[in-house]
């Protein structure tokens, strides 16, 4: 038989105590970090929408951007073409002058 004696008896109630304290505790405090973590998602969930609805109106923007760009392009690529044949003119015209 075991014998438990009442100063025995209150420790193990006054360590259950302590105990249940501390478990509480860490259990409250779980649940703060995970009701934070929850809230962060949720604002992250709502910038990434707003980021979405932002690209979505910039892709027309995008398509006119990229089509002047083209034509800026083959703009500078035929006025590439027109001064190398004035340079060759200048040249031959130097060229003959000296």
């Amino acid at each position: 038989y075991n014998y438990v004696t009442p100063t025995s008896y209150l420790e193990l109630i006054n360590t259950f105590k302590e105990l249940l304290s501390k478990k509480r505790a860490e259990v409250l405090e779980g649940k703060r970090r995970y009701e934070a973590g929850l809230s962060k998602l949720d604002s992250t969930h709502k910038q990434v929408e707003k980021m979405q609805r932002i690209l979505v109106a910039l892709q027309p923007k995008l398509v006119d951007a990229a089509k002047d760009v083209e034509r800026m392009l083959e703009s500078i690529e035929k006025e590439s073409e027109d001064v190398g044949v004035i340079e060759r003119v200048v040249k031959a015209d130097e060229e003959a002058a000296l």
